[in-house]
């Protein structure tokens, strides 16, 4: 008697532990999913009352840290489902559509972890067009961030399983990152991936956020209360002004009336940093307006010329100064690091001129188009190629009607850059050829050695 009461009772506890293991996921379109608990282990409730509270201690502290310059904060996630790239493709082959599924599961298991109270370590998956997949879920480790003028660069996320996944593709806007959610994050294979959405979110403070400033850094999965990151504001003005002076090296060894000094200031702001998904490919993204000061030599500063033989190219060349403003309008980067920009600008130089025995101020109206290829052949030396296609109007005044013409300056330079520098600070050569469309005849160039500072404020 005794042993059928034993038997009775160690199969009605063994009923009850396999009760527990039968969790379902029944309501996401296409499949049916089984939830895996995890083994439970023996803590210590005290000890684990006392790291709630100081987890809870050390995020009101991070919290309540720069809050006036915060534009938000980056939460990380305690788990994720680690997904298999062949389930993906068996149940959509459209990939937005998969990953909407996908994390709908995720969605799902969240809300089965809180209703339950338990941890889980797998889900086993039946596609009702067949086929059966196992998912591991995989507590967080730690993920790694490089973000760039706004852009998550770089993503690698640390699993406890020893696996890693970063996004092989293109970077994401923190602003739009509730958008790019279900960009996947690969393993080294690319057999495997995750979900962004279920590793970390971003939550801004403002509706319309600046944008954060550039860092790289780690955080650490601290258990059950989330690690969060402020983000502050970069409210740095070295990230946005540059200073760049340059000589033309024909000014300083010969005796040709070329640009002795140049000095120049650019400011860059941006417009949009939502770059196309999955893509290194940014339309409008910012807009750059210059000023700059041209020192000629004392001996070529005036210039004489005759009502019949005005050469605007001659004066545009030895223009004492110029504003203008340039758009992005298009910018393709691609791996390692190379970059093509197309660009729309406006520039208006002035210059005095003596005529006729009169002395006058000389404008000249050019728009363009720019075209823009940059390569670091390595992390501190790069080259760069530009053609400007640029349509020259001189500006009529009192003594001379206005002047119409067109110049397709092509300019080749190498730079190289100290590794402790900071912002675009670089030394540079450079190598321009004007090429004159309406008078080949006027054709001039110049050789520049120079350097960029960004400003010290």
């Amino acid at each position: 008697m005794k042993t059928k009461i034993l038997l009775l009772f160690l199969l009605g506890w063994v009923g009850m532990v396999l009760g527990q293991t039968k969790e379902q996921i029944n309501d996401v379109p296409g499949m049916s999913a089984t939830l895996e608990p995890e083994d439970k282990e023996n803590t210590d409730p005290e000890k684990e009352k006392n790291k709630e509270i100081v987890d809870l201690v050390k995020n009101v502290i991070k919290n309540n840290e720069g809050s006036k310059t915060s534009i938000g904060e980056i939460i990380l996630k305690s788990n994720t489902i680690v997904y298999d790239e062949a389930l993906a493709e068996k149940i959509s082959n459209d990939a937005k559509q998969s990953d909407k599924k996908l994390r709908l599961l995720y969605l799902k298991l969240l809300k089965k972890i809180e209703s339950t109270k338990t941890s889980y370590k797998k889900i086993d998956i039946i596609l009702d067009q067949g086929g059966t997949y196992f998912l591991p879920i995989v507590k967080i480790d730690s993920v790694k961030f490089d973000i760039q003028e706004g852009m998550l660069e770089f993503i690698k996320v640390y699993l406890n399983d020893g696996t890693t996944y970063t996004n092989k593709k293109s970077p994401i806007a923190l602003l739009y990152l509730d958008k790019r959610g279900e960009d996947r994050l690969y393993n080294a294979d690319g057999d495997q991936f995750v979900l962004l959405k279920n590793i970390v979110t971003f939550e801004p403070n403002k509706r319309f956020g600046f944008l954060p400033n550039d860092d790289t850094f780690s955080m650490k999965n601290n258990g059950k209360n989330p690690d969060r990151r402020i983000l502050k504001k970069n409210d740095n003005i070295n990230s946005l002004v540059s200073f760049t002076a340059y000589s033309d090296l024909l000014g300083l060894i010969g005796d040709e009336a070329n640009a002795l000094v140049n000095f120049e200031g650019k400011g860059k702001f941006f417009l949009n940093r939502h770059n196309l998904p999955n893509k290194f490919i940014y339309l409008f993204s910012s807009f750059q307006p210059y000023l700059h000061y041209n020192k000629v030599d004392s001996k070529f500063e005036t210039i004489e010329v005759k009502e019949d033989n005005l050469n605007p190219i001659e004066i545009f060349r030895r223009h004492n100064f110029a504003v203008g403003c340039d758009l992005s309008v298009f910018k393709w980067d691609w791996r390692p690091a190379n970059s093509l920009e197309l660009k729309a600008g406006y520039m208006f130089t002035s210059s005095k001129i003596i005529i006729n025995n009169e002395s006058t101020t000389a404008n000249n109206h050019i728009r363009y188009f720019e075209i823009n290829l940059k390569s670091k052949i390595i992390e501190n030396f790069g080259i760069d190629f530009n053609g400007k296609y640029m349509w020259q109007k001189l500006n009529d005044n009192e003594f001379f009607d206005s002047i119409h013409g067109k110049m397709l300056p092509l300019r080749g330079g190498i730079y190289y850059a100290s590794p402790k520098a900071k912002g675009d600070d670089k030394v540079f050569i450079r190598f321009t050829n004007y090429l004159i469309l309406d008078d080949r005849k006027k054709d001039f160039f110049q050789i520049q050695i120079g350097f960029t500072k960004s400003l010290n404020l």
